[in-house]
């Protein structure tokens, strides 16, 4: 896949270098001639660019990016208007990097809803959201076992908890379902929320918008992803 991340500071060239290793291509944007060359050797393309301003974000190849991230967190408002122009100029799936409630509400009203907490998330864990099909979020528990949000696979959507063997076909648990719904911000901008389900239990019918939280060996869990490619 390819990915463009704004801003190498420490969390945006910590996710570049780690989507590279992961054998992503990745362009790494800062202002600073300095950072690019710094990162040069760990990031498939470095480029040194005001990405808040239009004309030289139009001379970046945004159309042919599977994703943009903006990791940016010094400064919303760059941060944010990056993202609009990110939007605007064709990228379809943006993730940005927010440090408060105000410039993920202005996000939101842009309809981007995809964001990183760097307090709360590490770049590899989202390296690793990106790299397999299908992830929401992923949370290493060890080496050996993660705790993973999964989209429901097409092939069971419809389908109930008690139908699907999880231990004894996947070697994974399920321990609850996620689903969307939607509310106002404080803009009155309509957002989608997620809402856990609780314990989950046997009668309850997947939907197309579930996420499912599953707990297994890594290798068991990208076997159960697999369904998806």
């Amino acid at each position: 896949m390819k990915f463009i991340v704004f801003g190498l500071g420490s969390f945006g060239a910590s996710l570049a270098t780690k989507l590279v290793s992961l054998g992503h291509e990745v362009i790494g944007v800062d202002k600073s001639i300095e950072v690019t060359e710094r990162w040069k050797d760990g990031i498939t393309h470095t480029i040194a660019l005001d990405a808040s301003s239009r004309d030289a974000m139009q001379t970046l190849p945004l159309k042919e990016m599977d994703c943009a991230v903006v990791a940016i967190g010094e400064t919303p408002g760059i941060s944010i208007m990056i993202a609009a122009l990110t939007k605007q100029l064709g990228v379809q799936r943006i993730i940005c990097r927010v440090v408060d409630e105000t410039q993920q509400t202005v996000l939101e009203s842009m309809g981007i809803d995809e964001f990183a907490y760097p307090e709360s998330d590490s770049a590899e864990r989202l390296a690793y959201r990106l790299d397999l099909k299908g992830v929401v979020e992923s949370y290493k528990i060890s080496d050996e076992y993660h705790l993973l949000e999964v989209k429901v696979p097409d092939r069971y959507v419809g389908t109930r908890v008690s139908e699907i063997n999880f231990v004894g076909e996947h070697q994974v648990q399920l321990l609850t379902v996620i689903r969307p719904e939607k509310q106002r911000n404080l803009l009155g901008t309509v957002h989608t929320v997620r809402r856990a389900q609780g314990i989950i239990t046997s009668d309850i019918e997947l939907a197309k918008d579930d996420t499912l939280l599953l707990f297994g060996e890594v290798k068991r869990l990208e076997e159960f992803i697999g369904q998806y490619e």
